[in-house]
């Protein structure tokens, strides 16, 4: 037997809701209890399927959490060994090392590469500076002025349905 989905019984539902009644206004009580219980028995199995979803997500955000903060400390470990292998280079003045099959090396580049730091709080004229982004708006800020009554043109309050799964 093929069990309906729950979107077939919420409209089967709906269409037998209006069907439940005689020619003389009498509601059928039994069919609308059938009908009920179809959508009532999809409408659990639904929500047991959001649940089973909501643990898995769970258990994989903790895992990829646990995942991220690995991959934070080797990130970190890696930096502290090649600053370690860096300065090994500079104080004994060796620019490259190899190993014996050719296959690991490391060569150090002196003063090859540059950058520039900013001083904290160091100003520059405007020809210096990158263009200005213009900010974006503020939900929070149009929300309220179109609470407190101001015409916001392009923006509208919109309320939706919540569902909550226990």
């Amino acid at each position: 037997m093929n069990t309906p989905t729950l979107y077939k019984a919420a409209q089967d539902v709906q269409q037998e809701m209006m069907l439940c009644t005689d020619e003389d206004g009498v509601i059928d009580v039994d069919k609308i209890n059938a009908i009920e219980c179809t959508f009532h028995e999809r409408a659990i199995a639904t929500v047991a399927v959001d649940k089973t979803l909501g643990h898995q997500l769970a258990a994989l955000r903790s895992v990829m959490s646990e995942y991220e903060a690995r991959i934070k400390r080797l990130d970190y470990n890696r930096a502290r060994l090649r600053e370690y292998l860096l300065g090994a280079m500079r104080v004994t003045g060796i620019t490259k090392v190899k190993s014996d099959d050719g296959i690991l090396s490391a060569t150090l580049y002196p003063e090859r590469d540059e950058s520039i730091e900013l001083e904290e709080g160091a100003t520059f004229p405007p020809e210096l500076c990158n263009d200005p982004k213009p900010p974006g708006p503020s939900k929070s800020k149009i929300k309220a002025a179109i609470l407190a009554g101001q015409p916001v043109a392009g923006a509208r309050i919109v309320r939706h349905d919540r569902l909550t799964i226990k």
